[in-house]
């Protein structure tokens, strides 16, 4: 039964590829894939209004022998097929409109990782973007739990955020822009074999898919979808890292750019989305796990940093209750303090010019 559930799921999959909607309303409809392939004409007709040819390839025998075929190679190679709506499904990908119907899974990482980062960048990356690539990764070492790190296996900011995530001890997953069968671009294949045992490689393209403009395009939907948060270390104008950027937004998921100087033709993507207020600058290596609720793990390795010698009673009970109820506005740490507001503003202006405390618009966090 569950083999057959896999058939009808790889052949709905197949035929939906780039109308998943269109797909998944059929599964709402008749309670699954097995009741879509055991609909009649007229009733799937009546649910693809103008969707003859949808309806055609739905009924056609060839349709699950391949499906048989796909899912007999996924088996014997190891590939997991993971089903819009079953267990093991990532959850935050399920949650996207545009979710696959299917995902081939090859590798160790759990895609429901309790912390999931989504990193993406130029294929043309400077010293400078690789530097602040493995820096803000290098700095997630210490989380506990480790936050899982996607991105799409590509040259440049994509290849330098796996290989830093696997040197720091975090797992992470490549997105495919091609088929199960295949690893792109082949300069990473020794990189994707470490992921396999480190992460995992992911698609939801059929076997012998070959990459081309409009797979990148579509994968770069699951890159954002898997993730809690993406970052865009590097990125000319135009570029795919922008595209993923805007496709987390209209998830409603959390986005950060590394800013660059504006005679960087480099980082004129990320300095575009920081004036549009499209994403949050990345000050230091503390913004993004202080931004996404992860700082509280840390803590305890940073205690016996927090004060400073020299530092007056006020900047230390203002530096402790940062690190206790951040994020905080002027107002509130003006009411916690029961001191006047400009006097809170002073404060933290301070912290913030010594390196100590960053703004997130009117919001403060702690950096150590």
């Amino acid at each position: 039964m569950e083999s057959d559930l896999a058939v009808y799921a790889c052949a709905l999959s197949k035929v939906f590829a780039y109308k998943c909607a269109a797909g998944r309303r059929l599964m709402e409809v008749f309670g699954g894939t097995a009741g879509v392939f055991n609909a009649s004409r007229d009733e799937l007709a009546a649910v693809l209004r103008g969707g003859d040819g949808f309806v055609s390839q739905l009924l056609d025998p060839a349709l699950l022998e391949w499906a048989r075929q796909e899912v007999a190679w996924a088996g014997s190679h190891g590939v997991r097929l993971l089903t819009l709506g079953c267990p093991g499904y990532p959850r935050r990908l399920a949650d996207c409109d545009d979710a696959p119907l299917l995902l081939y899974d090859s590798g160790t990482a759990d895609l429901n990782a309790e912390r999931v980062l989504a990193v993406v960048g130029t294929r043309k990356a400077t010293w400078h973007g690789r530097e602040a690539c493995r820096s803000l990764l290098g700095a997630l070492h210490d989380l506990n739990p480790k936050p899982l790190i996607v991105s799409g296996l590509a040259l440049g900011i994509d290849g330098c955020a796996h290989g830093a995530a696997l040197e720091n001890g975090l797992e992470t997953v490549g997105v495919l822009p091609c088929g199960p069968d295949e690893i792109y671009p082949h300069q990473h294949r020794e990189l994707a074999l470490r992921m396999l045992e480190h992460g995992a490689l992911v698609t939801d393209f059929a076997r012998g898919t070959a990459p081309v403009a409009f797979t990148f395009l579509r994968r770069n939907r699951i890159i954002a979808g898997l993730a809690d948060a993406t970052l865009l270390v590097e990125s000319y104008s135009k570029g795919g890292g922008l595209i993923t950027v805007s496709l987390a937004n209209s998830y409603n998921r959390e986005t950060f750019a590394v800013p660059g100087r504006i005679s960087d033709a480099s980082f004129a993507g990320c300095n575009r989305l920081l004036s549009r207020q499209e994403a949050t600058a990345v000050a230091d290596t503390g913004t993004i796990p202080l931004a996404l609720g992860w700082m509280p793990a840390l803590r305890g390795s940073v205690r016996q940093q927090l004060f400073r010698p020299g530092d007056p009673p006020r900047r230390r009970e203002a530096l402790r209750l940062l690190q206790e109820r951040a994020p905080l506005t002027a107002d509130d740490l003006a009411a916690l303090m029961q001191i006047e507001g400009h006097e809170a503003s002073v404060l933290l202006l301070e912290l913030e010019m010594e390196g100590r405390a960053i703004a997130d618009g009117s919001k403060f966090f702690l950096t150590l």
